[in-house]
């Protein structure tokens, strides 16, 4: 874990009562987002992700424009005007056939090894900061749509530094710096917009407001057992 993540496990380890009826995950989710927020901005990293072929991108998108959503959001406390999951183990899906068609498509380009226990279809989710913790592995992350100004998917990353010990006044003296390792915790905002993204959703993750229009996601994710990954530590892998 983050520096940050660990201040958040001590401050709900010395905690009273207040949070019993909440899960350890959502305690320690609220009180990670409060620090984030004391500690004030960190620094970013812009990514962009794999540009996605026009045809397959115009296919999603007129699927999506004229999508059948169900009555209610199929995932509580997030922030989205409509969210849908499309397992993988369903056959002869008669409402969202051609939709499956589509992700298949889209992802036997993309990474055909890639194993995909389900899809999270989203229309206009924003902010929202959660962890998808029953992944196994990575994800894969796309949006698309006529938003404007904004829109990037946002995952929290880290990695191991080392920073100088500017206040060792004997060191300086000796012509010596004294280096010590360190974990340094950051932002990377990616644009998935007609792009496509491995992401890790083991990591705290959001989406940035926007501007206007319409924006619709497909996360590609995996909660089995059948190809674990460790936590990519960056939160992103565009290799």
């Amino acid at each position: 874990p983050t520096n940050i993540e660990k201040g958040a496990e001590a401050e709900a380890d010395s905690s009273d009562d207040e949070d019993v009826a909440k899960s350890e995950h959502d305690v320690l989710l609220r009180r990670a987002v409060r620090l984030y927020k004391a500690n004030g901005p960190r620094r970013e990293v812009h990514h962009q992700g794999r540009p996605v072929p026009e045809s397959i991108c115009q296919k999603l998108l007129d699927l999506l424009t004229n999508l059948r959503w169900p009555a209610a959001n199929q995932r509580k406390g997030l922030t989205s005007e409509r969210y849908l999951v499309l397992q993988t183990n369903v056959s002869n899906d008669r409402f969202y056939g051609n939709l499956r068609e589509a992700c298949r498509e889209l992802m036997q380009w993309a990474d055909p090894e890639y194993y995909y226990s389900g899809i999270a279809v989203t229309k206009n989710f924003i902010a929202s900061p959660h962890i998808d913790d029953r992944d196994q592995s990575y994800q894969y992350a796309m949006s698309l749509g006529d938003f404007t100004n904004g829109g990037q998917l946002c995952v929290e990353g880290w990695m191991d530094a080392e920073r100088s010990d500017d206040n060792d006044e004997r060191n300086h003296d000796h012509g010596t710096i004294s280096i010590q390792a360190m974990e340094e915790d950051y932002v990377n905002v990616v644009d998935t917009h007609n792009r496509i993204a491995r992401v890790d959703g083991r990591h705290v993750h959001y989406v940035r407001s926007f501007g206007g229009g319409n924006r619709w996601s497909l996360i590609f994710y995996d909660t089995t057992d059948r190809n674990k990954t460790d936590v990519i530590k960056s939160g992103i892998d565009l290799s």
